[in-house]
């Protein structure tokens, strides 16, 4: 019997064939492909992003004292945190825990119904929003200029989106108090950004968004400590 010939058309062998080929699918379809980090960073970071944060955002950007710095802070922290919540759904970068994907059966479709899982992410995302926009904006206020607020929102951003996975795999008792305690911070810092208070009053709306975040903040502590 003749020898199998190994090799195919231009002399290229089978594995190096599969080689290419699995070469290709990585960079067209693949996990790590253009398509799958557009699907992962916009239509799962940023849509996910910008509905359950609105609140914050919203607050952002009537936050008009200083609107230059605000309003560069917001949209730095909300850009890095789409960026690396595609990484982490990727795992092209991993943190010891892998990140939490909410599933049909957690929002309303199976057996133990219910939008608690959006609640407790709108909680966290809206947070980290609001501790990266106005600490970011204070750091421009206090000299470091426009490259100091967006260093310091966009690493507030990050930080916060590579501990999430870590938070949610924590012991539920940790869990609660460190999310509770990142939680009135957030608060805090934005409660307490120069000229908040006074947009209280002024625009009702602003207020209500701020106790909306507090009230998922709450919840997220209270029931979702094992499950954020």
């Amino acid at each position: 019997m003749a020898p199998r010939n190994e090799s195919s058309r231009g002399g290229e062998t089978r594995p190096r064939r599969r080689r290419r080929n699995r070469r290709r699918q990585r960079g067209d379809d693949g996990e790590g492909g253009i398509d799958a980090w557009l699907d992962a960073t916009v239509y799962f970071g940023l849509g996910q992003h910008l509905l359950l944060a609105l609140p914050m955002l919203w607050v952002a950007f009537m936050t008009v004292s200083t609107p230059v710095a605000v309003t560069t802070a917001a949209v730095v922290s909300l850009s890095v945190a789409c960026l690396a919540i595609g990484a982490l759904r990727l795992g092209a970068v991993s943190v010891g825990a892998p990140w939490h994907r909410i599933e049909d059966s957690e929002l309303g479709l199976g057996p133990d119904a219910g939008y608690g899982a959006l609640v407790r992410r709108a909680a966290y995302l809206n947070a980290t929003l609001g501790l990266g926009t106005f600490i970011g904006a204070r750091a421009d206020l206090v000299g470091a200029g426009l490259a100091g607020s967006v260093v310091v929102a966009g690493g507030v951003a990050l930080c916060a989106m590579l501990a999430l996975p870590r938070l949610r795999a924590a012991p539920a008792r940790a869990s609660a108090a460190a999310a509770g305690a990142y939680y009135a911070v957030s608060l805090l810092v934005v409660a307490a950004f120069p000229g908040a208070v006074d947009l209280f009053s002024l625009a009702p709306s602003v207020a209500l968004c701020v106790l909306a975040v507090a009230t998922a903040c709450a919840f997220d502590v209270v029931t979702g400590r094992d499950r954020r």
